[in-house]
């Protein structure tokens, strides 16, 4: 019994991690022979400039924070996306997964 609790448990705690981080370091930029580091973190996504301690979402559902050791992005999505009858779809303006009807997908499912 015990065993099986367990395992459900980690079943239930896996589709509740469905977020993502990502971590990129700045790299130096050689200039005049000497090695500058950048002074400011550019989006990935659509190339913006964000100055240190700045934090900010993205298009892409993405929510960014720039420090001086790099940039840290993490999804503003996640949770439990699989729902017995149900296909789920992120909605891309709300950052939120919504959930429709795999027989009438134009039915929402709550």
């Amino acid at each position: 019994m015990k065993i099986l609790l367990s395992l459900t448990a980690l079943s239930l705690t896996l589709a509740l991690c469905q977020g993502f981080c990502t971590f990129s370091e700045h790299k130096a930029e050689i200039k005049n022979g000497k090695p500058v580091l950048p002074t400011e973190c550019t989006d990935p996504y659509d190339g913006s400039k964000h100055p240190f301690g700045s934090k900010w979402n993205t298009a892409q559902c993405m929510e960014c924070t720039c420090s001086e050791s790099g940039m840290d992005c993490c999804s503003r999505y996640g949770g439990i996306v699989d729902v017995p009858g149900c296909k789920a779809v992120l909605n891309r303006n709300t950052c939120k997964y919504e959930f429709y009807k795999l027989d009438d997908p134009s039915k929402p499912c709550f």
